[in-house]
């Protein structure tokens, strides 16, 4: 990625403090006999607290056995419970008397807390090569390097669902990723191979087979947090999904999985389609940075767009990748969010499919369809607004004008009839010249589509209960001028069912879709429309 590190910076992967981090230092482990710990293990524990961190991983021995008396901590808390109790309430930092409170009333929520800390530190520390010793040394095992066994301690955790502690989930979600991640082959480049005093560090061989399982696993709970959750609930899932965005093999997992539908879902600010005031009410509500670390995993996703045209396909879909994208480039909230929101726009404009064509029969899905969608969605306009502002970053100002450009061009190469048609189908209905009394007279007929079916009468007729008001106004009047125009167009219309769905519309709040269904539905009622109007 030529802009990786540059966009990277502005994200988030790393694991905050704990809210009760302050009674870490006043755990008492003799008196937790459900963790059911060794001596050997109770004094492995307190070693690590009075040392450096780099000394207790200095021998991968010592920093593998360290690492899993953390994981069979987070193992036994939870099968005694934790994670329900009174630390699990707790979402902010607290003060030292709050944090001894919840230690005396939750000791098990503590715990859960500490070892995932300590966890997030030995791989953060690990993957400085600091110590000399690798993350793949301490949680991949035997000659042929495969993952211990404990790591189901954390997908246990994420297991839990809406009734786990928030801080334990992203926290195990993440140290889980980081984990797993260190298997993948397209990361093996990026695993330290000197220490620091300059020493090499020997390679170790590890098993990506043995932690495709648990990516998968991983990965499906991702998509069942951006599918399900809302809000700042998403947010717990984040840095794990950011981390898995670095290699291409997770990538494709995820996409596999139908990651990217609900990713661009979460995208999408407020009911589809959702404009103006109301859309900037909703990014209020919503995160600027959460926004911007989903755009972020959108645009490592468009690095795959060439070499798989099943990618190529779920970016299609629905129109929704497009429409999301389009929305956050239409409302701006920041600069950050619009820069990276562009560069994927840029990416899914420029694709191409020779790389990975598709079966017989099947559309192309390259650059040129993503661009006849951007122009559907309304992104001329945004990008036009977008070229009259000042911006300080030549990639942002780089990116408008490469995206303006393909644009105008494959404008010119569509007629005004498939300028209408690729609105209609994404569902992004705007006014301009394609709904005017002048382009239905001369393109009613073909409405009836390739095979007499009209199925963009029946989108227009869908479209009529879009939560947003304009579009439902717009295919009002489409529908108005469809009846009006083409022979036998108010039987069509009423066979449909347009009737039906646009009569309540008649007492809508918004006087101008009001005003629109009344008229359509005159329109379809009376057969002399002109002498009554």
């Amino acid at each position: 990625f030529t802009k990786y590190s540059k966009m990277a910076s502005k994200g988030t992967t790393a694991l905050a403090p704990s809210p009760v981090a302050h009674a870490f230092p006043h755990i008492q482990w003799d008196p937790l006999g459900s963790l059911r710990l060794t001596a050997q293990e109770t004094a492995l524990l307190r070693m690590a607290e009075t040392n450096p961190i780099e000394y207790t991983l200095a021998d991968s021995r010592d920093a593998s056995m360290y690492a899993r008396v953390l994981l069979k901590l987070l193992a036994e808390a939870a099968g005694a419970g934790a994670a329900t109790g009174e630390v699990s309430k707790i979402t902010e930092a607290v003060s030292d008397d709050f944090a001894m409170k919840a230690l005396d009333e939750d000791p098990l929520g503590v715990v859960t807390h500490y070892a995932l800390t300590k966890l997030y530190e030995i791989i953060s520390t690990l993957s400085t090569g600091v110590s000399g010793v690798t993350v793949g040394a301490v949680f991949y095992v035997g000659k042929d390097g495969v993952l211990v066994d404990q790591w189901k301690a954390l997908l246990r955790i994420l297991n839990k669902g809406g009734k786990g502690d928030p801080y334990t989930q992203k926290g195990a979600a993440l140290c889980l990723a980081h984990i797993l991640l260190t298997s993948c082959p397209s990361q093996r480049f990026s695993a330290p191979t000197m220490d620091k005093d300059g020493q090499p560090i020997k390679a170790r061989p590890i098993s990506y087979a043995s932690a495709v399982e648990p990516l998968e696993a991983l990965t499906a709970w991702i998509v069942s947090q951006l599918k399900n959750a809302t809000g700042t609930h998403v947010g717990l899932c984040i840095p794990a999904l950011s981390a898995l965005m670095t290699a291409s093999e997770t990538r494709s997992l995820f996409c596999s999985s139908g990651g990217v539908k609900y990713l661009a879902r979460q995208l999408r600010i407020g009911s589809k389609g959702s404009k103006g005031v109301d859309a900037k009410k909703k990014i209020g509500q919503t995160s600027v940075q959460q926004l911007y670390e989903l755009t972020f995993c959108l645009w490592t996703l468009t690095y795959e767009l060439n070499t798989s045209y099943t990618i190529r396909s779920d970016f299609a879909r629905d129109g929704l990748t497009i429409a999301s994208l389009v929305d956050l480039v239409s409302i701006a909230p920041r600069e950050k969010v619009v820069r990276v929101a562009l560069s994927s726009l840029r990416n899914m404009a420029t694709c191409e499919a020779h790389e990975s064509p598709p079966a017989a029969g099947l559309p192309a899905l390259d650059g040129a369809h993503f661009l006849s969608e951007m122009i559907a969605c309304g992104l001329m306009k945004a990008i036009d607004h977008l070229k009259d502002r000042q911006f300080t970053d030549p990639d942002i100002i780089d990116d408008v004008n490469v995206i303006h450009k393909l644009l105008v061009n494959n404008y010119k190469e569509m007629t005004r009839w498939e300028v209408y048609k690729n609105e209609v189908e994404s569902g992004h209905l705007q006014w301009g010249s394609t709904h005017t009394e002048a382009f239905f007279k001369e393109n009613a007929n073909m409405m009836e589509g390739r095979d007499g079916d009209f199925r963009l009468v029946r989108v227009l007729i869908a479209l009529l209960s879009s939560k947003d008001e304009d579009v439902a106004a717009i295919a009002c009047y489409d529908i108005g001028e469809f009846v009006r125009h083409y022979p036998n167009g108010r039987a069509i219309a009423k066979r449909l069912g347009a009737k039906e769905l646009v009569m309540p519309l008649i007492e809508h709040e918004n006087v101008e879709l009001q005003r629109h269904a009344l008229q359509c539905v005159s329109k379809i009622m009376v057969q002399n429309w002109e002498h009554v109007k």
